[in-house]
């Protein structure tokens, strides 16, 4: 029986897309933080393996959570994602783990360069890079928008 490792936590958004679309979690760490999912039938597409925007999905979550892990950003402060290339480089399969890193490789003031995998039974699914727009720092409070 495969299991998710145990240092992997539930993602949390039940009612948001990512509740919908279910079975993530994340290992978070102070610079990057890794995501895992169990790929289950409605993660799948018709030949049994992981659908495309599926991947995708996994994919930004991987590259953003990396970017607030390495920012150290407030959780209801979140960087936006202004441009993703991916290449798929191979199938993924109903039953494995799929897991998805990021490291960052660059940031400024306003946003931040990263790139990523994602990996399953011993093979690269994916690899990616992106841009994404640092949140805005926190307005004292008083403060005009």
């Amino acid at each position: 029986m495969i299991v998710i490792p145990e240092e992997f936590v539930p993602l949390g958004q039940e009612g948001t897309f990512l509740g919908h679309v279910g079975g993530l979690t994340w290992h978070r760490q102070a610079d990057r933080t890794d995501v895992c999912v169990l790929l289950e039938p409605h993660h799948l597409n018709p030949n049994g393996t992981a659908h495309g925007g599926f991947l995708l999905t996994v994919l930004d979550i991987t590259l953003g959570a990396t970017v607030e892990s390495y920012l150290g950003v407030d959780a209801d402060r979140h960087p936006v994602t202004l441009q993703l290339s991916a290449s798929m480089m191979a199938a993924a399969k109903g039953g494995e783990l799929l897991f998805g890193e990021a490291a960052v490789d660059r940031s400024t003031r306003t946003v931040t360069f990263v790139t990523a995998r994602l990996h399953s039974a011993g093979h690269t699914v994916l690899t990616a890079s992106a841009v994404f727009r640092n949140p805005p720092t926190a307005r004292p409070t008083g403060a005009s928008t």
